[in-house]
């Protein structure tokens, strides 16, 4: 059930938050770190999950990412996870939350905002093809299966997402497990990438 558990790791990692928590990221923030779309948000959640998947790797801060895209005057971040299909008509579907939900304090204690230097253009292509996919409805990946597209997990969103912009975020970097036949791609597969850079990070 343990090794199990470590496929969950996009999975929202909630738990009971504390009244005294306060957010890891406050909109005021946006003066000092300004936020452009295509920007990818790591974050470390509270719940079982998340601490097993991190366990699965010393070395790794986060255990789920989503991407940013804008909606007018609101950064929101897309993502694929389960287990919030309250918030999306009971189904586990991509779903885009605003950054400062993305970030509460009863889904997140650490937090991490990373750029890939892009074009206009770039980011462009991000912004519309997180949309389609979106608007598609695809489902959450529970198989946990990189070379089928029609479910996505966390990372193999954002990863499906770069390789439109010519960019492969991964670049090989995976976690391999015994009962499966396909590799896993963690967040710390993608923070290693030395092209991406954190612009903003918790406490």
């Amino acid at each position: 059930l343990l090794l199990l558990s470590l496929f969950t790791s996009c999975k929202h990692a909630t738990g009971a938050a504390k009244e005294e928590s306060t957010p890891v990221w406050d909109n005021d923030l946006l003066s000092s770190y300004p936020l452009k779309t295509g920007d990818l948000v790591f974050r470390r959640g509270i719940g079982f999950e998340s601490n097993v998947v991190t366990a699965a790797d010393k070395a790794a801060a986060y255990s789920h990412v989503g991407m940013l895209i804008a909606d007018g005057d609101e950064w929101m971040v897309l993502h694929a996870v389960p287990g919030e299909e309250q918030e999306t008509a009971g189904k586990q579907v991509l779903k885009t939350d605003t950054l400062s939900r993305f970030l509460a304090p009863d889904r997140c204690v650490r937090a991490g905002i990373f750029r890939y230097n892009l074009s206009e253009e770039a980011r462009h292509t991000l912004e519309q093809q997180g949309l389609r996919l979106h608007e598609k409805g695809l489902l959450f990946d529970h198989s946990y299966c990189l070379s089928d597209t029609s479910r996505m997990y966390c990372t193999e969103l954002v990863c499906y997402l770069y390789q439109f912009i010519g960019v492969d975020l991964a670049e090989g970097r995976c976690h391999r497990f015994p009962m499966l036949k396909e590799p896993i791609v963690y967040p710390i597969d993608l923070t290693r990438n030395p092209k991406l850079y954190p612009i903003w990070q918790s406490r």
